[in-house]
């Protein structure tokens, strides 16, 4: 089962060699096996490859992120059609009810909102979390009411100040940005692997958005990334000014795929829960069931509470 993240930050020539990924460096050669890799992050304008090994990667069903001037992720390369009943999963899915797709959203926010209600618990104490933990438990099918953002307008100045701002200009968001920019990867590469259709989405719906059904699902898990980034501005790491993420940042925000969480009773990580999520929703679409797509709930181990 694939596991690793990759993350090239540097100039490096990358081809395929006896069915394995050779990275060249000025250090020397590296191989990896090609099976063991979930994701590959291409970071430096500097990275040069084949395609061959480009063809080898999608054939693994792993997903290449590539990354913009800035160093932030900017493009995601999925494997085409890997699926063996892809037209069959993907029938179903584009012909699910809209009574359906109103549950199924309705279970992505009560998730959504009970994780950040549990991390910003976490992070700043239990009364800070009471009324998050009120909003889940008012959410109605297709969230109608838009709880989902009053929850938003209550969490981040809570867990960041009532200084923060979402999708501000400063480090804060640059890392919750690249964060969830990895843990996107992980989702639609799941999700293609179990044959469903990315661009369609339960909830999400916009034309431009070829993974709309992606943003759906990865509402659940967002707030484990958050509080990963909550770390850094624990640690006085960021402020509000505008600033590049250091190297060091990037290299622990590609990591996210070792990110835990609680699913039926049991500790997985992330690139364990996008498997489970994308069979919990092919589960559920062929059902006609929303109860059969479950959600994880946020964790944190003594470990990471250091």
């Amino acid at each position: 089962m694939a596991w690793r993240t990759i993350l090239i930050q540097n100039a490096a020539k990358l081809a395929l060699a006896k069915g394995q990924l050779q990275i060249s460096t000025e250090s020397g050669d590296f191989t990896l096996p090609l099976e063991d890799i979930a994701v590959l992050i291409l970071e430096s304008p500097q990275i040069t490859l084949s395609s061959s090994l480009l063809s080898a990667c999608q054939d693994n069903g792993i997903g290449v992120v590539t990354c913009g001037e800035t160093h932030m992720p900017n493009g995601l390369l999925l494997p085409f059609h890997e699926h063996s009943r892809q037209t069959r999963v993907g029938m179903i899915q584009i012909n699910w009810s809209e009574a359906l797709q109103k549950r199924l959203w309705q279970k992505a926010v009560i998730a959504k909102i009970t994780n950040q209600a549990e991390c910003l618990k976490t992070a700043r104490g239990e009364e800070s979390a009471r009324r998050l933990f009120a909003l889940a438990s008012k959410v109605n099918s297709g969230d109608p009411e838009n709880i989902e953002a009053q929850a938003a307008r209550d969490y981040w100045p809570k867990l960041f100040g009532p200084d923060f701002r979402r999708h501000g200009p400063d480090a804060i968001n640059a890392a919750l940005n690249y964060g969830y920019a990895i843990l996107r990867a992980f989702i639609a590469r799941s999700q293609v692997a179990y044959g469903l259709l990315p661009c369609f989405g339960f909830h999400h719906a916009s034309e431009l958005n070829a993974f709309n059904l992606t943003d759906d699902v990865m509402e659940v898990l967002r707030p484990s990334v958050d509080w990963h980034v909550f770390q850094f501005v624990k640690a006085n790491q960021f402020s509000f000014e505008e600033a590049p993420l250091s190297i060091e940042h990037r290299q622990r925000l590609a990591k996210i795929g070792t990110i835990r969480a609680l699913y039926s009773g049991q500790i997985h990580t992330v690139t364990t829960l996008a498997d489970k999520l994308a069979e919990g929703l092919v589960a559920a679409i062929e059902s006609k069931s929303s109860a059969l797509f479950l959600t994880p709930e946020f964790y944190i181990s003594e470990d990471d509470m250091d």
